[in-house]
């Protein structure tokens, strides 16, 4: 799979041609429906040259108020790929949005934010986009009408197939929880009762998790609760459950991390703290394996470069027990920032402990209950320097990024079926890609 697909992009640069939007790498992938940092790195993106004529802008777009579930639609647009395809510089390609189709929209789709504009001199952008584009799990793309030009937007989450998604809006230099109404792109201050620049952690069971002087759950019918006093650099590992999470009250101004506790996010309750390091040892927790397990990393002292032990920590008792899993030597691959996808297998993009200049990831892999790791969507010298995934539902979303991780450079997005090892191409290159043109600035998929 991950070869197969690598020759296809990286013909794509060879060929100098700008569509990876809806093509299929290694067959069709069935639609998702029913059923996500490394440092910044400030330097010049070394891309592959992709330039393609630009297309004149299409302008305006009707206002599509009521096109929710339960509104009026005209039954002969509904559910068709409609318009022509527009190609702006400094996005992808995309189509108006209409009535139909985000009456259509669904789990699997994807919500993201662009910016039209070429990098910045010093590397660092913005923190949002006023371009929010909805694609398709068959990678037809639409653009969101009415966003005001200039905003700064994060998309945060989005349950399909409602029409309101919820995003972080930034206004003279804060961020404030909104929400974006997907029919006319009108944005609403919506903070509930949140303080500016409150960290949004993601989804529970029963709602969104934030952290303002505390982790706090504000509910899905609209009521909120504490659940955890912690300072901002605690531990935030949500089980795959949405209930639990693991949190950690240690001082890192004065000490590494040496504790943790299980936190249950519907009553508030805490387990612990319990003892994370053993001897002279330096640990963190890298994930949950299942419902009741935990992957940790130690290292001798604070020598991480020279490798580690991964262990698992059984929380299933009345007591924690840890157990030996694999070894991680100075030039061996593991994940960063590893996500569950089902139990005992996780996946996250590649780094070596001892390669502390790496610009970018080698590629987003799969790691399995032994320490093994299968690839996904690997890294390609002159297309792909970097890239990040998400999990949702059962399937691997993965940005592959021109440039280091962070850079916002030059992006796609293919999906990957790590059961059949389908995978498909969903957003293209930006149009009029000179390998300055930002990527996505941020992007989730809908539950």
């Amino acid at each position: 799979m991950v070869r197969d697909l690598n020759e296809f992009l990286q013909a794509v640069a060879d060929a100098d041609e700008r569509a990876l939007d809806g093509l299929t790498a290694d067959g069709p992938l069935e639609r998702a429906r029913r059923g996500v940092r490394r440092r910044r790195a400030v330097r010049h993106t070394q891309t592959a040259a992709l330039c393609v004529a630009a297309v004149a802008a299409f302008a305006g777009g009707a206002l599509l108020a009521g096109a929710h579930r339960g509104g009026p639609v005209d039954p002969a647009t509904h559910g068709v790929t409609q318009g022509p395809l527009v190609e702006t510089p400094g996005i992808p390609p995309y189509r108006e949005l209409t009535p139909g189709v985000l009456f259509d929209a669904d789990e699997g789709w994807v919500l993201s934010v662009h910016l039209a504009e070429t990098s910045d001199p010093e590397g660092v952008r913005d923190p949002g986009g006023d371009v929010v584009l909805l694609t398709s799990p068959e990678g037809d793309s639409y653009r969101v009408p009415g966003v005001r030009a200039g905003s700064q937007l994060e998309v945060l989450d989005w349950d399909a197939p409602d029409a309101t998604a919820v995003v972080r809006q930034v206004v003279d230099g804060s961020a404030q929880r909104a929400l974006l109404d997907l029919a006319d792109g009108t944005v609403t201050a919506d903070a509930r009762g949140l303080a500016p620049d409150s960290d949004f952690v993601g989804r529970v069971a029963d709602g969104e998790l934030w952290f303002d002087d505390g982790f706090v759950v504000l509910e899905d019918d609209g009521g909120s609760r504490d659940v955890y006093d912690a300072p901002r650099d605690s531990l935030r590992l949500v089980d795959p459950t949405g209930h639990r999470m693991i949190g950690s009250r240690d001082d890192l101004m004065s000490s590494e991390r040496h504790s943790y506790d299980v936190v249950d996010l519907d009553t508030g309750d805490v387990r612990g703290p319990y003892p994370l390091v053993h001897g002279d040892e330096n640990c963190d927790v890298a994930a949950w394996l299942d419902a009741s397990t935990l992957l940790a990393r130690c290292a001798e002292g604070t020598a991480w470069d020279a490798g580690f032990d991964e262990v698992e920590i059984d929380l299933s008792g009345d007591e924690p027990q840890r157990t030996a899993a694999a070894v991680v030597g100075p030039r061996d691959p593991y994940l960063n920032s590893p996500q569950w996808l089902s139990d005992g297998v996780l996946v996250g993009d590649t780094f070596q402990p001892g390669d502390v200049e790496a610009c970018g990831s080698a590629g987003t892999y799969l790691r399995e209950r032994d320490g093994s790791l299968t690839p996904v969507e690997e890294t390609r010298s002159g297309l792909f320097l970097a890239t990040t995934p998400q999990v949702a539902g059962g399937l691997v979303y993965v940005k592959g990024e021109q440039g280091c991780n962070g850079e916002q450079a030059p992006s796609t997005l293919t999906v990957h079926d790590p059961a059949t090892g389908d995978a498909r191409a969903l957003l293209g290159f930006p149009v009029d890609n000179r390998g300055d043109r930002p990527g996505m600035l941020s992007w989730i998929v809908a539950r």
